[in-house]
C-alpha cells in the first residue's frame, strides 16, 4: 500500500509549498484545511498508512487535541506538530499526547526530510510487523471465549490444575482445551505459547 503525507494546516500557503517541496523527492501529498474535512476524506483511520503533518494552532479543536482523540479511535500513523509558536511546554505536551517529533516554523526543508523519512522509516517496520502477525491473529480469532480464557491463564503463568479450579472444571476438560488451543495456534509448547502470544500482544500496541 502506498505510503501518504497526510498534511492538515489552515494557512493555503503553507499547504501548497510543503506539498510542493515533499513532491521533489517523490513522496506524495493530500492537503487539507482543516481537521474536518481530513476527517471526511480520509476514510477509517486506522487503515492509513503513511505520517501526519498537523498544525496545532487552526480553528475548533487545538492539533494536540485531535491528536488525542485520534490516537484513542485507532490512528497508527506517526504525527509530526507544526507550529509558529514554539516553546518547551508545547513540546513537551505534544510528545505526551503521541507526536512522533515537533517542528518549529518555518520548518527548514533538510530538517522537513530528515523526519519524514524517518517518521516513514518507522510505519514501514510497523506494517510489516502487522503483515507478519496477521496469521497469528487470525489463528487466535479461531479459538472459542472458553479457549481465549483458558489462554489468558496460561500466560499468566497458571498451571491447568489451577485453572480447573479457578473455572470450575475439571483437569481434564482444562487439558483438552489447552490441547485445542496448541493445535489452533500451531504451537508445541508452552514457551512457543507464550512466545507467540507476545509477539501478537507487541504487533498490537
Amino acid at each position: 500500500m502506498e505510503q501518504v503525507i497526510w498534511l492538515i494546516d489552515d494557512d493555503a500557503a503553507i499547504r501548497d509549498s510543503l506539498s510542493l517541496l515533499l513532491s521533489t523527492v517523490g513522496w506524495r501529498t493530500r492537503a487539507f484545511d482543516s481537521a474536518q474535512s481530513f476527517q471526511q476524506q480520509s476514510g477509517n483511520l486506522a487503515e492509513l498508512t503513511g505520517c501526519m503533518l498537523l498544525d496545532i494552532r487552526m480553528p475548533g479543536k487545538t492539533g494536540l487535541t485531535l491528536l488525542d482523540e485520534w490516537n484513542q479511535q485507532g490512528l497508527n500513523l506517526p504525527v509530526i506538530i507544526m507550529t509558529g509558536h514554539g516553546n518547551i511546554d508545547l513540546c513537551r505536551r505534544a510528545f505526551k499526547n503521541g507526536a512522533f517529533e515537533f517542528l518549529t516554523k518555518p520548518i527548514d526543508a533538510d530538517l522537513l526530510f530528515e523526519i519524514v523519512g524517518e517518521a516513514m522509516a518507522q510505519q514501514t517496520v510497523y506494517l510489516e510487523a502487522k503483515q507478519r502477525l496477521l496469521p497469528l491473529q487470525e489463528k487466535l480469532a479461531t479459538l472459542t471465549a472458553r479457549e481465549n480464557e483458558i489462554l489468558h491463564q496460561l500466560v499468566q503463568g497458571y498451571s491447568s490444575k489451577e485453572i480447573a479450579r479457578l473455572c470450575s472444571l475439571s483437569p481434564r476438560t482444562v487439558e483438552a482445551h489447552r490441547a485445542n488451543i496448541f493445535s489452533k495456534l500451531d504451537v508445541n509448547s508452552l514457551p512457543r505459547l507464550l512466545n507467540v502470544y507476545g509477539d501478537i500482544a507487541a504487533g498490537s500496541k
